[in-house]
């Protein structure tokens, strides 16, 4: 079944391909760089043949040298992988989500990113949750979103992007199934806490 993690897998296979073809390119023509200026630079007493013999054996150095480059870029592109996903691990832990220094117990800081209170997006938020919570399994998208925009009277404009953001706010919202989501644990939304 072909998924968006495979989609995904594919386009990365892709673009090392890419890189691959283009750091070739830059190869072959800093080859024929070289090659002109030691034409230029040689003595006219050599004839064409040593010329010749010289670029075959040219190019066979600069092989190792291509082979060598696209190793290195794999291993940079691997660990800037390393680095966001242990960044994103760190975000999620409950050590990331201590209060930082100089914020007091008891106060809380909106991040950054977050609709403010009364916006468009906070609306839908609160119609989403209070929506999410009547439902005991888990409810379609469509259904959801029909629901989402009955309640609160706006339009979502892409329902994916919505509820990754909502996901991201409430851990409690689950996506058991594509297209699926459902309410795991009690959330008190912005108007129930006053």
């Amino acid at each position: 079944m072909f998924n968006e993690r495979e989609a995904l897998r594919l386009r990365l296979e892709q673009l090392n391909e890419a890189e691959v073809k283009v750091i070739r390119e830059y190869q072959i023509e800093r080859d024929n760089i070289y090659a002109k200026l030691r034409e230029l630079d040689r003595p006219s007493s050599f004839n064409n043949d040593t010329k010749k013999d010289f670029r075959t054996e040219r190019k066979t150095e600069s092989l190792p040298v291509l082979a060598e480059l696209a190793a290195q870029e794999m291993k940079s592109y691997q660990q800037q992988q390393m680095q966001t996903s242990q960044k994103t691990q760190q975000q999620t832990s409950p050590q990331a989500s201590a209060l930082p220094a100089g914020i007091p117990d008891g106060t809380t800081r909106r991040r950054r990113g977050t609709a403010r209170p009364g916006s468009k997006a906070a609306k839908l938020r609160e119609a989403a949750i209070k929506t999410l919570k009547r439902h005991n399994a888990a409810i379609k998208s469509s259904e959801l979103q029909k629901e989402i925009e009955k309640e609160s009277g706006l339009e979502i404009p892409n329902m994916t992007t919505f509820m990754q953001s909502l996901i991201k706010m409430y851990p409690e919202v689950k996506k058991p199934y594509r297209g699926q989501y459902i309410l795991e644990g009690d959330i008190s939304t912005e108007t129930e806490k006053q």
